[in-house]
């Protein structure tokens, strides 16, 4: 009897004593909380307000863009890069990257493979802040729409349009009958629907002048962009993507470091140079003058009189190129005197021509062990009048993981891919072939 009797008050302690250190607990939990920190954002690149007016009713929308999980350089003295490949070694060609970071596949695309319904939106709208620039993504009738392919336009549309605040029009070139086109158009996903712009070979018939001969959109690929810019008066540049164009690395770092540099070269400019504060044409690879065998230059007899002979002509890979304006307009009235030619040296010709402002934005390129790659040069008095002039000019690394062909950059790509332990430092590519890609 006695133990029942000094049991009992201790069981009316353990009720008295357990709401109150419960109480006590849930308060320095709050206190803890408001004491912490912010989360961290990226702070070169800030992140833009969403006008949630019409949200319906999701709430807001905070993206974190995706981060690299190796945060420093992995490019040895040599030049060997420290990707993790069993097989091959990579080596860096001509400029190491403006960024000190190393990425696995699953840092750079995981976050766009299921995204949420927020993210959806803000794809879908993207195009709605009057931007006067744009970035083009170039497609044709042979798109799949496979998963991996949706990812990357996600990472594209989140990063160039939600991050840099540039429009993304998917622009895409579709000679089909009225029903077929109707049911290739509803497989695109939802989400990026808003963004479509289509085009015929017959629209650009009908649009180019009467006096120059279209032949087709592979050699004279600079018509649509053209016909898009008469077309789309708000935009003052534009950037053209090929589909099969990737990028490692954020697409709005890549934008930013662009920029960044050209205002370096446009700051140190001769005193007698007229550069713009938006470069008027931006390639990727070098802009030189073509080999004078070069198969391009058959038959293009009318062009060539035009500017003058081979040596006054320039060339340049146009996968990914920034059209100002000025460039397209120039184009366009070289077309109205008859001339248009191969797409390759068309334009960076009516710019040097018309001392326009062209810009190669050298960025890494990365070779196999034992492969070399091409070197371009060009003199100094060679280049345009108001061209930069602190770019590299001579023996210019050319090739592998950005090329025209895949010989490397289809092994640097799926090799990353196919590897989870495998990371890439920051690299624009092209080709990405692979069907499963696109």
């Amino acid at each position: 009897m006695s133990s029942t009797l000094s049991f009992t008050p201790m069981r009316r302690n353990v009720r008295l004593i357990a709401p109150v250190a419960g109480f006590l607990m849930l308060v320095f939990f709050i206190i803890q909380i408001y004491k912490s920190p912010a989360p961290d954002t990226i702070s070169d690149v800030p992140l833009p307000s969403i006008d949630k007016s019409n949200h319906n009713g999701k709430g807001s929308f905070h993206f974190n863009p995706p981060e690299a999980s190796i945060r420093h350089s992995v490019i040895r003295g040599d030049g060997v890069a420290w990707t993790m490949d069993n097989d091959t070694i990579w080596h860096l060609l001509g400029r190491p990257p403006s960024r000190s970071e190393c990425w696995t596949y699953k840092d750079r695309f995981g976050v766009y493979e299921t995204p949420a319904p927020e993210m959806s939106y803000i794809i879908s709208n993207n195009n709605q802040n009057r931007n006067n620039k744009a970035i083009i993504l170039r497609l044709g009738e042979n798109q799949v729409w496979r998963s991996l392919f949706i990812s990357y336009v996600r990472s594209l549309v989140i990063e160039a349009g939600y991050l840099a605040r540039y429009d993304i029009i998917i622009y895409i070139h579709l000679d089909l009958a009225d029903e077929k086109k109707t049911a290739w158009l509803e497989k695109i996903p939802q989400e990026f629907k808003p963004l479509v712009q289509t085009f015929s070979t017959q629209d650009l018939r009908k649009w180019i002048s009467k006096k120059a001969v279209f032949k087709n959109v592979y050699e004279q690929n600079h018509i649509p962009i053209q016909m898009f810019m008469a077309k789309n008066t708000k935009y003052d540049f534009v950037y053209s993507i090929e589909n099969d164009v990737r990028l490692i690395g954020r697409w709005d770092t890549f934008l930013a470091d662009v920029d960044a540099e050209y205002s370096f070269h446009r700051k140190h400019k001769n005193e007698d140079q007229d550069m713009p504060a938006v470069p008027d044409l931006i390639s990727f690879q070098t802009i030189r003058r073509p080999r004078v065998q070069w198969p391009w230059f058959q038959k293009e007899y009318a062009c060539l009189k035009r500017f003058g002979g081979k040596a006054n002509t320039r060339s340049s890979l146009g996968v990914v190129w920034g059209w100002s304006r000025r460039l397209t307009d120039s184009m366009t009235r070289y077309n109205e005197e008859g001339i248009n030619c191969y797409f390759e040296y068309f334009a960076p010709s009516v710019a040097y021509q018309q001392n326009l402002t062209t810009f190669f934005y050298q960025h890494p390129l990365y070779c196999p062990n034992g492969v070399k790659p091409d070197r371009h040069s060009l003199n100094l008095t060679d280049f345009g009048k108001n061209d930069p002039k602190l770019v590299q000019l001579e023996k210019v690394a050319v090739g592998c993981s950005y090329f025209f062909v895949d010989s490397h950059s289809k092994s640097f790509w799926e090799d990353w891919y196919q590897n989870p332990s495998i990371c890439r430092p920051p690299a624009l590519v092209h080709p990405v072939k692979s069907k499963k890609f696109n």
